[in-house]
């Protein structure tokens, strides 16, 4: 945190990338599961993205991001997770 204007925190973007809004739908898949899973994307850079899912699904630490309108098929990784709110990053 940065400051505090009228009781409102304020956080500073530590990235060294900064990301690019999304809200764009996308999909979750799993290599030891034959099934995908639907999710929000919030937003993206060439290193990670910002997604939603329900808060009560338990996700493995590794899947791939598809997202077709934003031409994303990646590998990922959570980094953190809060409520419905996961960071992840891109790995090969």
């Amino acid at each position: 945190m940065a400051g505090n204007i009228w009781g409102f925190a304020m956080f500073v973007d530590r990235r060294e990338v900064p990301r690019h809004n999304a809200l764009k739908r996308g999909w979750l898949s799993f290599l030891e599961k034959p099934y995908s899973l639907e999710c929000l994307i919030w937003n993206v850079s060439d290193f990670g993205a910002l997604i939603e899912v329900e808060p009560s699904t338990c996700l493995p630490q590794r899947f791939r991001i598809v997202v077709t309108s934003l031409s994303l098929n990646r590998n990922a990784m959570q980094t953190w997770r809060d409520g419905r709110k996961i960071g992840v990053a891109f790995v090969s």
